[in-house]
């Protein structure tokens, strides 16, 4: 199989992939296992926080990127977790919500992206949308994400993102449908009641172990992972783009925005 094309969550996958398949070439199978790898898989793209990092920063971001469209909120909802807040419309169908868009800047541009994500969020009455609430949340990848309840709408939102933040520099989640040029905006999907990046990881957890096995414990990381994708492409999963389709035989179950 050849590389994926040269976008970069492809990259950003692939490498993830690599460090992933090399784990599979001294890790105990049994110790490790298929969980711990798609974890492995699944925290890709996060970056450490700095040492010195004040806790409440996280808070404060989100309070200025509330006060601009703090009207235009009065119709949401406003949850908190220990890991996310989140905004729901009041009357939205949260079972609906299923189709995702990921926004992933990098955290020198996370106080302008946010604002920016919040009004075009607004403007376009998106159902529901959560963010990492602390200094963990806001360094992972998956950092904003945002819920609803077609693809067409999505598609309609992650293209006004991508327009909105076209100079923001990405951080990027892995294993997630680029949209635009940048990677800072991307697709995803839940189903079967949890998100459709958790299932590719695991799937692809278990296939770099297969591949493994298959190839033997001196075979080469990129061995490896060209096995693990060409047993995932032929499940149907689309291991170029890593756009967000449904596998063989599974359909999109109802997922809600605070999740």
């Amino acid at each position: 199989m050849t590389n994926p094309p040269g976008e970069r969550l492809a990259r950003l996958s692939r490498t993830a992939t690599l460090r992933a398949a090399a784990l599979t070439g001294w890790a105990d199978r049994v110790l490790l296992g298929v969980d711990g790898l798609a974890a492995v898989l699944y925290r890709a793209g996060g970056c450490a926080p700095p040492a010195d990092i004040d806790p409440r920063w996280p808070q404060l971001l989100l309070r200025r990127a509330e006060r601009p469209v703090r009207v235009a909120l009065n119709g949401y909802t406003r949850s908190d977790t220990a890991a996310w807040l989140s905004w729901t419309q009041t009357d939205a169908d949260v079972a609906r919500l299923v189709h995702k868009i990921y926004v992933s800047p990098a955290m020198s541009d996370l106080a302008h992206a946010l604002p920016v994500t919040f009004a075009v969020a607004a403007d376009l009455g998106v159902p529901g949308w959560k963010v990492g609430a602390d200094v963990a949340g806001i360094h992972r990848a998956d950092k904003i994400v945002l819920y609803l309840p077609t693809e067409h709408e999505a598609d309609e939102a992650a293209s006004a993102l991508v327009a909105a933040l076209e100079h923001s520099v990405p951080q990027g989640v892995p294993f997630t449908g680029q949209v635009g040029d940048t990677g800072v905006v991307s697709r995803g999907l839940d189903h079967d009641g949890t998100s459709w990046r958790a299932v590719v990881c695991r799937e692809l957890a278990e296939a770099l172990w297969s591949a493994r096995v298959g190839a033997g414990p001196d075979a080469s990381a990129e061995t490896v992972v060209d096995d693990a994708y060409d047993a995932l492409a032929g499940s149907g999963y689309d291991v170029f783009s890593w756009r967000p389709v449904v596998p063989r035989g599974a359909s999109p179950v109802p997922a809600g925005a605070a999740r």
